[in-house]
C-alpha cells in the first residue's frame, strides 16, 4: 500500500495526474485519463458523478485509500478524486494493489 502512495507523490511530481474533480473530469473529457482513483472515503455525490463520468468515456476507475492519505502524499490536505495520464504509472499501482 505505501508503494502506491509513494508512486502517487512521484506521478505528481512528474505531472502525470490531475488532482480534484474538476481537473479529473476535463481529463476523462479529453481522453487523457487512463485510471482515475476515488478515495473509498469520498463522499456519494463524488463518487457516483465521476464513476458516471468514466462510464460514458470509458475509462477504468478504482476506489483506493483514504482521502487524508492520498492528499499527504500529494502535498495537500485531503483529494478525494484524482486522474493518472500515464500508463506505465496506471500498470504499477494495478499490479501492487
Amino acid at each position: 500500500m505505501n508503494k502506491i502512495y509513494s508512486m502517487l507523490g512521484i506521478a505528481r511530481k512528474g505531472g502525470k495526474l490531475s488532482i480534484g474533480f474538476d481537473a479529473t473530469c476535463l481529463d476523462i473529457r479529453n481522453n487523457k485519463s487512463k485510471l482515475v482513483l476515488i478515495a473509498k472515503d469520498a463522499s456519494e455525490k463524488t463518487n457516483n458523478n465521476i464513476q458516471f463520468e468514466c462510464d460514458k468515456y470509458d475509462v477504468k476507475f478504482i476506489e483506493f485509500g483514504e482521502k487524508e492519505l492520498i492528499g499527504r502524499c500529494l502535498g495537500k490536505k485531503v483529494v478525494s478524486v484524482l486522474s493518472i495520464n500515464d500508463e506505465n504509472i496506471v500498470d504499477y499501482i494495478l499490479n501492487n494493489i
